[in-house]
C-alpha cells in the first residue's frame, strides 16, 4: 500500500493512505518507530490530498468543537470582509514574489503553479472592497481601521513563508489551505448572510467566490497533482505548511469577534453612506 507521512509538529506525524490519514505520535521510548524518519516514497495523488487534508485535520484538534460561531450583523460582516480584503490582496502581491523565487532556483512546476495561482486570484481583492461599500461603508476606512486578528495573522505567515525563508515552498501549504478551507462553504453559508443584510444589498460577492459555489475546488485538484510530483521531502515542507497554517486559523477562529459598539467605535466619527437598508446602486452590482 502506497503510504506517505509527514512529522507537522514536535512529536506529531501525519500519515495518509490512499483512504484516510491519521495523526501518528511519535515514539520516546526509544523503541522502533515506522514513522521516525522521513519518507522516501514517491507521491501520489490520492495520498497526497489526504496527507494534506490529514494535516489541516491535526491542526484542528481541540479548536473545531469550541469554536462558536457568533451572530452576524452587517457591521460584523465588514469586519470579516475587511479579512477578506487583506488575505486576498496578500496573494496578489506575494505569489508573484514566490514565483520569481522558484523560477530563480529552477523549479518550474512550483513557479507555473504560482503564476498560474496569481492569474486566477487577480481581482479577488476588488469584490472584497466592493462588498464593504455595498454595506455602505467607506472600503479604504473599514481596510483601514478593521484589522481581524486572524486574516492578519495569516497574512504575517504567508509574507514569512515567500520573504524569509530559505525556502518559499510553505506558500504552498498556506494557499492549500485557505482554498481547502474555503471549499468547506456552502450554498447554506452564502443564504445565511443575505438573510441576514438588509433587502436590497448585494455584499457576499467575495464569499461566493471563496466558497463550493466558486473555483475552489479545481483548483485544490490542480494543486494536489502539483505537489503529488514534488520530491518527498517537498511534499514533507507543503503538509507541515498546511498544518501551521490552520493551526493559526483555527486558533485565531476561536476569538470573539468585536460587538457592533465597539466596531462602530473603530469607524467613529465616520458613518456608513447607507444605513436604512435602501437597494444599492447598480454600481454596487
Amino acid at each position: 500500500m502506497n503510504i506517505e507521512w509527514a512529522r507537522v509538529a514536535a512529536g506529531k506525524v501525519v500519515v495518509a493512505t490512499p483512504h484516510d490519514a491519521w495523526l501518528h505520535r511519535s515514539r520516546v521510548d526509544g523503541l522502533p518507530d515506522d514513522f521516525g524518519h522521513s519518507m522516501t516514497a514517491r507521491g501520489r495523488t490520492g495520498t497526497t490530498r489526504w496527507l494534506l487534508d490529514g494535516a489541516i485535520g491535526a491542526a484542528s484538534v481541540g479548536w473545531r468543537a469550541s469554536s462558536a460561531a457568533q451572530p452576524l450583523t452587517p457591521i460584523r460582516w465588514a469586519w470579516r470582509l475587511a479579512g477578506f480584503y487583506r488575505t486576498t490582496e496578500a496573494t496578489s502581491r506575494l505569489l508573484p514574489e514566490a514565483a520569481r523565487r522558484f523560477g530563480a532556483a529552477g523549479r518550474r512546476a512550483l513557479e507555473a503553479w504560482a503564476r498560474m495561482r496569481t492569474r486566477e486570484e487577480r481581482g479577488h481583492d476588488r469584490l472584497a472592497l466592493r462588498d464593504i461599500a455595498g454595506l455602505g461603508y467607506d472600503p479604504p476606512l473599514v481596510v483601514e481601521r478593521f484589522a481581524p486578528p486572524g486574516a492578519c495573522a495569516l497574512v504575517d505567515y504567508f509574507t514569512r513563508a515567500v520573504r524569509d525563508t530559505d525556502d518559499p515552498i510553505g506558500c504552498v501549504g498556506y494557499s492549500y489551505v485557505l482554498e481547502r478551507l474555503a471549499a468547506e462553504r456552502g450554498a447554506a453559508d452564502v443564504d445565511a448572510i443575505e438573510t441576514m443584510l438588509p433587502p436590497g444589498v448585494r455584499a457576499t460577492r467575495c464569499l461566493r467566490v471563496h466558497s463550493a459555489a466558486g473555483s475552489d475546488e479545481a483548483h485544490i485538484a490542480s494543486t494536489i497533482e502539483m505537489v503529488a510530483r514534488l520530491s518527498a521531502r517537498e511534499r514533507e515542507a507543503v503538509a507541515t505548511a498546511c498544518y501551521e497554517t490552520a493551526r493559526l486559523f483555527y486558533c485565531t477562529n476561536h476569538v470573539k469577534l468585536p460587538d457592533d459598539d465597539e466596531l462602530n467605535e473603530l469607524l467613529a466619527p465616520h458613518s456608513p453612506r447607507r444605513t436604512d437598508g435602501q437597494k444599492g446602486s447598480n454600481q454596487d452590482r
